[in-house]
């Protein structure tokens, strides 16, 4: 007998889904190519979009021939941004009106982002949205950044839930993709990628206006079983 699964916990991704940031790093990576007289290009934030720190550095590097360390690189980027962050950090529209109902009804919640932790910690901090969240988890906290689904596998073990009963809200292909291949259901919001790059998740949504746990049940229990993760 088939057993219908159950949603009872959802997990979070941070810049584009908690936090209005995909600008604030599209504007700290311009300030940054700019120091070194070089331009901006909208292809390369497709590429490094939803990487770990490191990883992203690296295509980074790569893409403009950059003589400095990753080390190096990481440590400006991380300045520039979190300038950014201190001054203009908004959360993305109805997310916390979201988050605040799962809590009501008894579903765990959890934020798991490629994000280094102290700019984890300063979203949160500046935000004050600590106590809406069972588990918060950075990109430094896994051998394995995404589209590996390490992340979101240890965060389930963390918070006691089978990768069956838990959906994923991302908004980044590579995002989608850790989902699933962590056996989750997943929800993409369009804020930071096209719906079109997205269409590895369950479902597509603009915006969190009409999203709420009903939807997020639906999803969970009617996703195709093909999506689900082989034990």
């Amino acid at each position: 007998m088939t057993t219908i699964p159950r949603l009872e916990a959802v997990l979070f991704d941070m810049d584009g889904v908690i936090i209005d940031s995909e600008p604030l790093w599209t504007e700290a990576e311009r300030r940054f190519l700019a120091r070194r007289m070089l331009e901006y290009s909208p292809q390369l934030k497709t590429v490094m979009m939803g990487r770990d720190a490191k990883e992203a550095v690296r295509l980074l590097i790569d893409y403009y021939s950059l003589s400095e360390s990753v080390e190096e690189v990481t440590a400006e980027r991380i300045q520039l941004v979190t300038e950014l962050f201190k001054e203009h950090l908004q959360p993305v529209p109805n997310v916390l009106q979201l988050l605040r109902s799962l809590k009501e009804k008894g579903i765990r919640t959890g934020m798991a982002t490629s994000s280094p932790e102290q700019l984890v910690r300063l979203a949160v901090d500046k935000l004050g949205i600590a106590g809406l969240f069972d588990l918060i988890m950075s990109g430094d906290q896994v051998e394995q950044g995404k589209p590996a689904p390490d992340i979101y596998l240890a965060a389930a073990k963390k918070i006691g839930v089978d990768p069956e009963h838990c959906l994923v809200i991302e908004d980044a292909p590579l995002g989608v993709a850790a989902a699933k291949a962590a056996g989750m259901s997943c929800l993409a919001i369009s804020t930071s990628a096209d719906g079109a790059e997205l269409t590895m998740a369950d479902k597509v949504v603009r915006d969190f206006e009409k999203v709420d746990l009903q939807l997020l049940q639906d999803l969970v229990q009617h996703r195709p079983q093909r999506s689900r993760r082989k034990q």
